[in-house]
């Protein structure tokens, strides 16, 4: 039990670290050059905002078309930037695994930490300030068990996609851009513009296969009270998370080992 302690303790003490080399790095040409990025992902939702009010789309729950869109388009960002991070930082690892009890997994941990602290962060402001304005009753969650879970199934599956996709890219790089591309389109196929339990029978069906489609209404039953959940599933994100999270790990190992030898 101390040999396990001291392992987490050291663990934690490196993660913490890089994490704070990782912030210290992209700040230092310009103040806050994280920021960017999520300014990108705000710009993204007022974008649809405007469109969707300006086509006159019909709102299906609550009372703000804003926060309808927000709380659907939150989860697939939030999963892309963090699955991105995580594999590009195993390829960008070489400047920091030359450093004794640093591992290229290491890194990818810190990345993810920056990117869910500014997430986090930026989209709490967000919310925030849609209450601020009364721009949403809603705005303010009325589950924060929800936000838990949400935030901690979310974080794990998109690391575990991360470690999967480092492990593909390092096979076929051409994997990457396939990649990118797919997590942009995923966003018509997880029920970010639309309630999945609306549609028909056989489009729904298919749609429930789709993991980030169940996320997305985690994330949207701790907003709205009212919102249906018969096709959302806690063991099939439970089941998705632990799989891709095993996975990822043994792929990881699978690629250090490689690349020792």
């Amino acid at each position: 039990m101390n040999a396990l302690a001291l392992g987490l303790s050291r663990q934690m003490r490196i993660v913490s670290a890089l994490t704070i080399r990782e912030v210290r790095l992209r700040n230092s040409k310009h103040a806050f050059m994280q920021l960017f990025d999520l300014l990108e992902a705000l710009f993204f939702i007022i974008g649809h905002w405007i469109i969707f009010t300006f086509l006159h789309r019909n709102l299906m729950i609550g009372d703000s078309l804003l926060l309808f869109i927000t709380t659907g388009i939150l989860p697939v960002l939030f999963f892309r930037t963090i699955s991105i991070k995580a594999a590009t930082a195993i390829e960008a690892s070489k400047a920091v695994t030359s450093i004794p009890f640093v591992e290229a997994i290491d890194y990818s941990i810190a990345r993810s930490v920056v990117e869910f602290l500014s997430f986090t962060l930026a989209f709490l402001g967000f919310f925030a300030m849609i209450s601020a304005f009364d721009l949403s009753r809603y705005a303010i969650p009325y589950n924060p068990i929800a936000i838990v879970q949400f935030l901690v199934l979310i974080t794990m599956f998109s690391f575990g996609i991360g470690l999967i996709n480092s492990f593909l890219t390092y096979l076929f790089p051409l994997w990457k851009f396939c990649f990118a591309i797919f997590s942009r389109i995923q966003i018509f196929f997880s029920a970010v513009f639309y309630i999945p339990e609306y549609m028909p029978p056989q489009i729904k069906d298919i749609l429930a296969y789709n993991p980030i489609m169940h996320f997305v209404a985690l994330f949207r039953t701790a907003f709205y009270p009212t919102y249906p959940t018969h096709l959302m599933s806690m063991n099939y994100m439970l089941g998705w998370t632990f799989a891709v999270m095993m996975l990822g790990l043994a792929l990881e190992r699978a690629l250090r080992n490689h690349r020792v030898h």
